[in-house]
């Protein structure tokens, strides 16, 4: 108890290893939240003639099944929502759980790298 490190337990000392994992996370975290903020407040309003063209026209859909059945008209709708995660406000808030994924992930591996 004379306030040295040496007595502290080896479960409160980090590898250097580990050191550099939790400060990339904690990076990846920072940088995609502020880049998930300035998408968000760049992005564009919804263009209301996409919505004209898009899968929710009754007369697309039943073609689409005559032609390929229902499960062409699922991986049309899987397609279309996939891709509406990559443009405006919807890409910051895709951009935010994807770094925040990586930034959980570095610090979950790097939670395994501890001295023993």
């Amino acid at each position: 108890m004379n306030g040295n490190d040496h007595d502290a337990p080896s479960s409160t000392r980090r590898s250097p290893l580990q050191k550099r994992l939790y400060c990339t996370g904690a990076a990846i975290l920072v940088v995609s939240l502020i880049a998930a903020v300035l998408i968000y407040i760049s992005a564009p309003p919804p263009d209301s003639a996409v919505a004209m063209y898009a899968m929710v026209d009754p007369r697309y859909q039943i073609e689409l099944q005559q032609i390929g059945g229902n499960a062409a008209v699922l991986m049309a709708q899987l397609h279309q929502w996939f891709d509406s995660l990559w443009h405006g406000s919807r890409l910051a808030y895709t951009v935010a759980v994807l770094g925040a994924a990586l930034a959980a992930g570095c610090f979950f591996i790097g939670h395994f790298f501890a001295d023993e």
